[in-house]
């Protein structure tokens, strides 16, 4: 952070847009008798750092101020959230909070009291890396004395192992992610979109990728997007623009919306763009030599082994391709005046009425040539101009930590006005684009703000009352955090070592040459070694239940980055290296994970099989074992309250209140076993909500 020394009364109070007028304000005075009206965020490392209204942090040193304001920077109790780890951070936050601020102001509402130390730890872990800290994670937190510890535990989830799991398992939900589709496996497709969360990869970018990818799924994970609705381009479309730019067209496949600005001709308009893209089957890879690989088949004799032939070949023909024509009709029972049945469609943009400047269309040319279609829609819709797209993701990223969107659903922007604070969801989208879609960089601002750190807000929600952000809401964990927080249980933060990649491993052991250049006895060798390798992906990737069972009876240790942990019978992977979706009966499935078939289908809601599943289940028992994580750092303190005190920081990041410490040690005093309070704290509220 570049330090200040010579500020001008002039460019300190500069401000932009709202100010914030919930603060306190003193004007402070340098030693050469210069003034700043500005807030008191703290003082570390001989430095002060102040807030002027438009959010901006200053960075003065000490000994440069006044002798009474160095007097009164000592003495002050800071206001807000601390130090900020930049000021263009700062102020980039103190602007969404002046928004919210409005709102609030403007509905005679106040804002929640800030969220404690135990409070903010545990609810950042599990917002961005989806699982809840460590005992020892959690008192580094707490016990840290510097007013800068927000910012640095926001930045270091950020770059963690944690975040890319956690953000995977949110866009797999969104986009229908699953092991087999198609009657293939998609291994590669959530390793792309893995690599893409993992190296920061623009959101514009990823899917522009998604949308103007081809060739082979084995190949490109990135087709994986268009090839998961092979063969129904208006499905695709539907999905398309409701995910990424919260355009309700669902209705208009059939006709024209009843209440929303699409006919249904505007809908083919669109679809059109994809009219020349073929996604069912591989027209090139298999073509001509098809007939002398039915040949190759037929020779290997068994049934069996022909079956298994024929689906290997379904894999490798599984492509993107774009042909030179666009091929797409109005629908046969197409009753407006507009068209007629079985007219070839043009492709068309759509426009939105409060999209004046049109900005997103420039540069979009009209060509002749079919097979750039794909690339045109791709550029339309992933721009910064685009007047929805980045309102969306935006939107989007909001729901993700705060637990409810500014606009709901998240699937339907086709009125941003209608939002609980349309200034707000603006500004986000303008944000997002100021940030080039950096989703990190965004979650960043979101975290550093007031209204996140803010105590949640745990009463329930009214129906047709708008939600204006006192504070996120209290909410239950998403399945994935639920497991994840498990598994962190028993493991630790080992949890993240482990890595499926099993898109590589499937790709090489799947891909046979089809280009007719192999003679029939090397294709015939080919899918024999391929049928062969087919075994280890049969149920979802191999066994690692029986590979840890012999290393733990061999006293053997767990290599941790070659296979997950196993305890009775459970992988302790994080979600997302877990089969996609899990089995109906595992955990993951009983709290609320999608079977993948709709998007964005996950349920927060509670259960009597959820109930069952916490007080008998599998994950219950592992949690108790003397060989979890959590059992064994409470059995090593010295005394029954240090045992006590170390369960409540591993499940809920804050020590007992003196009447849970006294009824916990009662308890341990008249026979209950560490196996017992682990079951009571896994069993309790607190636990399974985000606060």
């Amino acid at each position: 952070m570049k330090t200040r020394l010579c500020l001008t009364l002039a460019c300190a109070l500069l401000v932009t847009g709202l100010q914030a007028d919930n603060e306190v304000y003193r004007t402070w005075t340098d030693s050469q008798g210069r003034k700043l009206e500005a807030t008191f965020r703290g003082i570390e490392n001989g430095n002060v750092f102040l807030q002027v209204r438009n959010g901006y942090v200053y960075r003065l040193s000490l000994d440069k101020l006044s002798a009474a304001d160095q007097q009164a920077a000592k003495t002050l109790k800071p206001e807000g959230l601390g130090i900020p780890s930049d000021p263009n951070l700062a102020q980039a936050a103190a602007q969404i909070d002046m928004l919210v601020e409005a709102g609030l102001k403007k509905a005679e509402l106040k804002p929640n009291p800030l969220a404690s130390d135990e409070q903010f730890v545990r609810r950042v872990f599990l917002d961005l890396a989806g699982h809840i800290p460590t005992r020892e994670e959690a008192l580094e937190f707490i016990n840290d004395t510097s007013l800068s510890k927000r910012a640095k535990v926001i930045d270091r989830l950020l770059n963690s192992e944690g975040y890319r799991s956690h953000l995977f398992n949110y866009f797999a939900d969104m986009l229908r992610m699953a092991d087999v589709a198609q009657k293939a496996r998609f291994y590669t497709y959530q390793d792309w979109l893995k690599g893409q969360i993992a190296e920061n990869v623009p959101w514009n970018k990823t899917v522009y990728s998604m949308m103007t990818a081809d060739g082979k799924l084995l190949d490109n994970g990135a087709t994986g997007y268009l090839l998961r609705d092979a063969g129904m381009r208006l499905d695709n479309l539907s999905l398309t623009l409701s995910t990424f730019i919260g355009a309700n067209v669902s209705c208009a496949q059939c006709h024209d919306h009843p209440f929303a600005d699409w006919t249904q001709r505007q809908f083919y308009e669109m679809a059109a763009f994809f009219g020349a893209t073929e996604t069912y089957g591989a027209k090139g890879n298999a073509g001509g030599g098809m007939q002398g690989l039915r040949k190759v088949i037929a020779s290997l004799g068994d049934k069996k082994l022909q079956q298994q032939a024929k689906n290997l070949l379904r894999v490798n023909a599984l492509a993107v391709e774009d042909s030179s024509t666009n091929d797409l009709k109005m629908p046969d029972d197409y009753k407006y005046p507009d068209a007629k049945p079985g007219d070839l469609v043009t492709p068309k943009l759509i426009t939105w009425s409060d999209d004046k400047t049109k900005k997103a269309y420039q540069g979009v040319q009209t060509t002749k040539h079919d097979e750039q279609l794909r690339a045109q829609f791709a550029k339309w819709m992933t721009s910064p101009d685009n007047p929805r797209f980045a309102m969306t993701i935006a939107n989007r990223m909001w729901k993700h930590i705060f637990g409810i969107g500014v606009k709901e659903p998240v699937t339907d922007l086709d009125d941003p006005n209608a939002s609980v604070n349309p200034a707000l969801l603006h500004h986000l989208a303008n944000e997002m684009v100021r940030l080039k879609f950096d989703l990190k960089q965004f979650l960043r601002v979101l975290c550093n703000t007031d209204t996140y750190q803010r105590e949640a807000t745990s009463h329930e929600l009214a129906d047709n009352t708008p939600y204006l952000f006192p504070g996120p809401i209290l909410r239950r964990m998403t399945a994935e955090q639920a497991w994840d927080s498990c598994a962190t249980l028993v493991v630790g933060a080992d949890v993240d070592k482990f890595k499926g990649h099993r898109g590589e491993t499937y790709a090489k052991a799947m891909k046979i040459d089809l280009s007719g250049d192999a003679s029939p006895d090397v294709v015939k060798g080919q899918i024999e070694n391929a049928i062969a390798s087919m075994r280890q992906f049969g149920g979802g990737g191999g066994n690692p239940k029986n590979n840890a069972k012999k290393k733990r009876a061999m006293g053997q240790e767990e290599d941790l980055t070659l296979a997950p942990p196993v305890r009775n019978g459970l992988v302790l992977a994080r979600a997302s290296e877990l089969p996609q979706p899990e089995k109906d009966q595992h955990f993951l499935r009983m709290f609320g994970q999608s079977d993948r078939q709709i998007a964005d289908s996950e349920s927060e809601e509670g259960s009597i099989p959820q109930v069952l599943m916490l007080m008998n289940g599998e994950a219950q028992r592992v949690i108790g074992q003397d060989d979890s994580l959590v059992v064994k750092t409470a059995s090593a303190q010295k005394t029954p309250e240090q045992q006590v005190e170390s369960l409540y920081l591993s499940f809920f990041s804050r020590k007992p209140k003196p009447d849970e410490l006294g009824n916990a040690v009662a308890g341990l005093g008249n026979g209950m076993t560490m196996r017992d309070l682990t079951w009571v704290l896994f069993n309790t509220r607190e636990f399974i909500f985000v606060e």
